[in-house]
């Protein structure tokens, strides 16, 4: 009944799994900047923070994992953070993302 062909089928769905790459690995960007912000990093240091966080995402990319990492981070400088937060935090990030993307298909 649908006659797909192999290379056009595995072309858009690597197009996908690019794509959702790309924005998660960019929605972990901007979260770790925030963790980062807000546990007083700057600088080199926050660079730093950014691209460890970032890596470790990528070794074991879970995104419980990667809250469980931020919530501890927070505790451990003594700054009151709850996983809600961080939660509400990601989801908004991931939300921007996607509306930006999709003004981005529009035009």
């Amino acid at each position: 009944m649908f006659s797909f062909s192999k290379s056009s089928y595995e072309s858009k769905l690597m197009g996908l799994l690019q794509d959702k790459f790309f924005k998660t690995a960019r929605r972990n960007k901007i979260l770790a900047q925030w963790a980062g912000g807000r546990l007083g990093h700057s600088g080199a240091t926050l660079n730093g923070y950014v691209r460890s966080t970032i890596l470790s995402y990528l070794v074991c990319p879970d995104d419980e994992k990667m809250v469980a990492r931020l919530l501890k981070d927070f505790q451990r400088r003594g700054v009151h953070m709850t996983e809600d937060t961080i939660r509400q935090k990601m989801q908004a990030i991931e939300t921007r993302i996607r509306n930006k993307s999709e003004l981005r298909d529009v035009y």
